[in-house]
């Protein structure tokens, strides 16, 4: 048994779908990628905002806000990145979609890079009441190549039609 057979071809719940299907979401009826990425696009954004009224009004509570907000944001991604190369690693190569999807998959990745590097700074002033200036501007960054990545993924879906089917 292999690798490939245990992936794509073998059922593996009620006889019926593939360990492909399961992470897909056609057990569920609709595609498992929507879901997972509303968390870290909503999250992510959200800490630049806290360390923004940090610098405003110094108070612990915004940085921990926005400390916590990268936190969660980036365990969410690790589950929106696996469902999303579940969608790419089949893609044709050189095609439209593919081309877009791989614009999408390298901005969200310098994306999580720049939060991660923002978060690792954080760490070093854990008790700072306010946002200083290094972790603010990896997370201004990551928000706007984040956006960028966001944009890409939205025309693969909207333009592109990615994964817009009635037969899951």
């Amino acid at each position: 048994m292999t690798t490939g057979s245990i992936w794509s071809q073998r059922p593996v719940v009620a006889g019926r779908w593939t360990l492909k299907d399961i992470v897909q979401g056609k057990p569920f009826g609709h595609p498992s990628h929507p879901p997972f990425v509303h968390f870290p696009s909503a999250l992510l954004p959200a800490a630049l905002i806290f360390d923004v009224a940090s610098r405003l009004d110094a108070d612990l509570t915004f940085t921990r806000a926005a400390f916590y907000n990268i936190v969660l944001g980036l365990v969410v991604a690790v589950f929106a990145a696996s469902t999303g190369l579940v969608d790419y690693l089949p893609m044709v190569g050189g095609s439209r979609k593919k081309i877009i999807g791989t614009r999408h998959l390298i901005a969200q990745v310098c994306a999580l890079g720049l939060f991660a590097a923002s978060l690792l700074l954080r760490t070093f002033d854990f008790d700072a009441t306010q946002t200083p200036p290094a972790p603010m501007l990896l997370a201004a960054g990551g928000a706007v190549v984040l956006t960028i990545g966001n944009y890409f993924g939205g025309r693969l879906v909207y333009r592109q039609g990615m994964r817009v089917s009635v037969d899951l």
